[in-house]
């Protein structure tokens, strides 16, 4: 339903998110491994959820301070960066929000990124 012509999204904007839930959500996990990718719009923004069933972003932050304990994330400090030059003068501005899902017995059981970007303006 969303307009793919008239729509914009900025350039990699999605990369990062999707490169994370693979690389640090699905690569540890056994069984059965998934990511979802939905894109749906409002009259004012355009939605993308990027959900996956992975270890979760606190194991996942554990390992890595295993393997490297200097290990601090490049892509997550670039992205933000990026968005809020994005952002800079504009009323209406890209939101990014994370879920840390777990199931009843407070195990993580995946992540979900939603990021939100203002139609109107689009960067």
């Amino acid at each position: 339903e969303i307009d793919s012509e008239q729509t914009k999204i900025p350039s990699m904007l999605l990369q990062p998110y999707v490169e994370n839930a693979i690389k640090h959500g699905l690569l540890h996990k056994e069984g059965l491994k998934k990511i979802f990718i939905q894109f749906s719009e409002t009259e004012d923004y355009i939605s993308i959820i990027i959900d996956d069933n992975g270890i979760g972003r606190k194991k996942s932050g554990e390992l890595n301070s295993i393997k490297n304990k200097n290990h601090q994330s490049f892509a997550t400090k670039a992205i933000q960066n990026r968005i809020d030059l994005l952002n800079q003068n504009q009323t209406n501005k890209i939101s990014i929000e994370f879920t840390d899902k777990v199931n009843p017995s407070q195990i993580a059981i995946g992540t979900t990124v939603r990021i939100e970007i203002p139609k109107n303006e689009n960067p």
